[in-house]
Parts: C-alpha cells; sequence; structure tokens
C-alpha cells in the first residue's frame, strides 16, 4: 500500500509540475502573439509614423527628384488604400530563453502585380514628360502619386505571404526585433520588386515606349521628335512643316514586336515600325515643281517667287501624302541594374521618321 501511494505522490507532483510549465509557456505565447499583433495592427490603419517606420519613400522611388524632405500627407492616404484589405494569422510560435519566433502569414494585395503595373505607368509618364513644353522633372511626389493612381486604378486580388518574425523580451516585454528585410516582407515583398531591374522586360520596355509615341497628339510628337530643327528656315514656315509632318507620322505610325533575345545586361528586341514614307512625299514634290518650272508662271515670278512656291509645294506634298513606309529594326536595350533601358540610335529614329531626314535633305536647299 506504502509503495503504491508513494507512485501515487510521484504522479501528482509530475502532473502539477507538468501543468504549471505549460501554464508558464502558455503566458508567453500569448504575450509573444499579443506582440506580433500590436505590431501588425498598425498596418490596418497606418498613420505617418508606421508609414515612415516601414517604408522609406526615398528608397521606394530611388531614381526620382528627392529634394523633398517631408512627407507629404497624401502619402498616408496612398499606403492606407494599399493595406485596406491587409489582415493576418499567427501560425506558429517557438520560444527559447528570451528569444522567440513566429510564423506569420499576412494577406494584402498582389504586390508583384501593382509595382508591374506602377513601374510601366512611371516609364510612359516620363517619355511623356519628354514630350512636355516645359520638360518638367519626374519628382517623388510625381512617384507616389502615380502609385496612387495606379492603386485607385485597378483592382488587384489578394495573396498570402508566408515569413517568420524574431523577438526578444527585454524587461518581461517581447518585442519584434528588425532587420532589413522586415519591411519588404510586411509589404508582400512590393519593395523587392520595385527594385528588380528585370521586373518589365525588354519587350515590355519597347512596346511601352512605342505604344507612348502612338498615343501624342501632334504638339508632343513635335517636341519628342525635334521636328522643328529639320528645316533652317524661318520660323512660321518651319513651324508649319513641323505640324504637317507630326499630322503625317501621328496617321500613320504604327509597330510590331517581332522577336526578343538577351542575356544578363543586354537585350535586343526586332520591331516592325509603320510611319509616314516621306520619301514618296519629297517624290511627290519634286515632280510637282519640275512641272511648275516648264510654266510661264515660274519664269515670271522670279527667284523670290520660286521660292515661295517651292514652299507650297512641299507643305501641300506633306499634307496629301496617303503613302506609308514598313521597315524592321533592332533596337538595344541596356539593364544598368534599375531597369532596361532602351537606346534611341539613328534607325530607330528614321524609323519613327519614316526616313525623312534623308528625304528632307533632297530639298532643303530649295526650301531655304
Amino acid at each position: 500500500m506504502k509503495i503504491r501511494h508513494k507512485k501515487w505522490l510521484y504522479a501528482a507532483v509530475f502532473l502539477t509540475s507538468a501543468l504549471l510549465l505549460a501554464g508558464c509557456e502558455g503566458k508567453e505565447e500569448r504575450a509573444v502573439k499579443e506582440a506580433v499583433s500590436a505590431e501588425l495592427d498598425q498596418l490596418k490603419s497606418p498613420d505617418k509614423k508606421t508609414i515612415e517606420k516601414y517604408l522609406s519613400v526615398h528608397e521606394l522611388f530611388p531614381d526620382t527628384d528627392n529634394g523633398e524632405e517631408n512627407m507629404d500627407p497624401d502619402i498616408v492616404k496612398i499606403f492606407s488604400r494599399y493595406f485596406k484589405d491587409f489582415s493576418y494569422t499567427i501560425d506558429n510560435v517557438k520560444l527559447k530563453n528570451k528569444k522567440a519566433g513566429a510564423t506569420v502569414t499576412i494577406t494584402n494585395l498582389d504586390a508583384h502585380a501593382l509595382a508591374e503595373d506602377y513601374t510601366a505607368a512611371a516609364l510612359k509618364k516620363r517619355i511623356t514628360c519628354d514630350a512636355n513644353p516645359s520638360q518638367v522633372e519626374f519628382s517623388l511626389k510625381d512617384s507616389y502619386l502615380l502609385l496612387g493612381e495606379t492603386l485607385k486604378k485597378n483592382d488587384y486580388k489578394l495573396v498570402d505571404t508566408t515569413f517568420d518574425l524574431t523577438l526578444r523580451q527585454k524587461e518581461e516585454t517581447w518585442h519584434v526585433v528588425y532587420d532589413e528585410n522586415l519591411d519588404n516582407q510586411i509589404t508582400g515583398g512590393f519593395l523587392s520588386y520595385m527594385a528588380d531591374s528585370n521586373l518589365l522586360p525588354p519587350e515590355e520596355v519597347v512596346k511601352i515606349h512605342f505604344g507612348t509615341i502612338k498615343d501624342f497628339d501632334t504638339e508632343q510628337l513635335n517636341i519628342y521628335l525635334s521636328l522643328d530643327s529639320l528645316l533652317d528656315t524661318d520660323d512660321t514656315y518651319s513651324s508649319s512643316i513641323a505640324h504637317a509632318m507630326a499630322e503625317q507620322i501621328r496617321a500613320c505610325f504604327d509597330f510590331k514586336i517581332l522577336d526578343a533575345k538577351k542575356d544578363e545586361r543586354n537585350a535586343q528586341v526586332k520591331v516592325q515600325i509603320t510611319s509616314s514614307d516621306f520619301k514618296s512625299i519629297v517624290a511627290s514634290y519634286q515632280e510637282q515643281l519640275s512641272g511648275w518650272l516648264q510654266t510661264s508662271q515660274a519664269m515670271a515670278g522670279g527667284a523670290e517667287g520660286r521660292r515661295e512656291k517651292e514652299r507650297q509645294l512641299l507643305l501641300e506634298s506633306i499634307e496629301k501624302n496617303n503613302a506609308s513606309t514598313t521597315r524592321d529594326v533592332d533596337i538595344t536595350l541596356v539593364n544598368d541594374g534599375t531597369s532596361w533601358k532602351m537606346q534611341m540610335d539613328e534607325n530607330v529614329a528614321q524609323a519613327i521618321l519614316g526616313g525623312v531626314d534623308s528625304a528632307l535633305a533632297d530639298v532643303s536647299e530649295d526650301v531655304e
């Protein structure tokens, strides 16, 4: 009986100790989960302090004009929209002395899709800035306002991201330990996607460039292609010719991606480009001029009359043209570690301009 009594006593002591230990462990686990929740709950409705804590706007948009130091209130609204569907679960907690690890799954919008959409929109914005009369720099504020527009314009699916948080206990309180990857993890990888120089492939970069050019109006085409500088004449006539050429390019311009190949730093994209056929325009002009020179009006008008007629015929030939030309062009792109950059060489320019440089060289002396 005494032996049996001792066995029951040992079992009771063991069970009590186990329950006490389990109770302590459960308490610490709850404390860790509460610390994680306190950290992540801030993102459900982020304020200026939270955004500054988790997102360096200057780091997010490193290739902009970073002269602005103070955080604009608009940023809070933008990133509130970014986290509007944010939620999380704490999947597991591990304790070891005064350290803890928590496996967390966050649910948020598709950061990869957002990064792609924003980067494409930013590239288009930069190209459009090059066609702006004031040549305004693409600023830091432009960047985050454009991110806000992208978020507002598109609906993104929700994506789960699982990662581990490290916590340390200090004076009986658990704190999340920050490391260089924490901001990226909490944003669902948004920072790393934005920093990926291959986020937009070379063919997509070319497509955005030419798609933007195709959407330009005549004034934007004139500025972007520097059409005013093609003829060394007085401002009024040069402006009329430039406007007529821009109208022609705008009416005819089209493109098709044929092929693409790349290695780590260099790429080549073959593009079929259609534009107005300026050689055909010049041929029409020269034919009309040759016929006019045989008339009595040409003899009576003198040198000044001939010059005015030549200008009139060239302008009419441009305005009335219906001919287009298509050529295949190999476009070179270089990855500078930030993104793929398109190299606008002479062949690309000539394809967009429809051979205008060489064509106008045949008539430049006539119309000066």
